[in-house]
């Protein structure tokens, strides 16, 4: 028996990785939510965005009044950039790197190893603040400057070069 106020159990997915983060970001559970949008804003997997895309209005529905808390930054900035990036791949709207600079949690380190990106040049910032690694995108190739800058957490200025 389902009671009146308990949402709907979000459909299961063919993809195991998907299936796993939508059921997180359907579960009303703040952690869980935080934890799977934090993945999603940062997923390349195509069969994985492909399943999750489809979900991208069942999720806003399920997370819908759900508080993620956050200090310095509110965690709500990772459900929405999540969210924004399923919506960009839906709609093909280009490649995945323009989404770059508009989420300061791409370290382009983490972007090398994950083959993401390849490593031009590293060196200090022109203004002297922080270290800038000129990367390319392994899939369309645009140069891209990314520079630390840290002032309570570590967070990345994305440029195109």
């Amino acid at each position: 028996m389902r009671w009146p106020w308990q949402a709907p159990s979000p459909p299961r997915l063919d993809d195991p990785q998907a299936d796993v983060l939508l059921q997180d970001l359907c579960s009303r559970d703040a952690a869980r939510i935080h934890r799977a949008a934090s993945q999603v804003a940062r997923l390349f997997t195509p069969a994985s965005l492909d399943a999750l895309a489809a979900q991208s209005a069942t999720i806003e529905r399920a997370c819908e009044g759900i508080a993620l808390g956050g200090m310095l930054v509110s965690n709500q900035v990772h459900l929405a950039f999540a969210l924004r990036r399923l919506r960009w791949w839906h709609e093909r709207s280009g490649c995945l790197c323009a989404l770059y600079p508009q989420y300061p949690f791409f370290d382009p380190r983490r972007l090398i190893e994950q083959e993401q990106v390849r490593l031009v040049a590293q060196g200090t910032a022109e203004d002297g603040w922080g270290d800038c690694h000129r990367v390319a995108c392994v899939q369309c190739g645009q140069p891209w400057d990314a520079t630390d800058r840290e002032y309570h957490y570590p967070w990345w200025e994305w440029k195109t070069a």
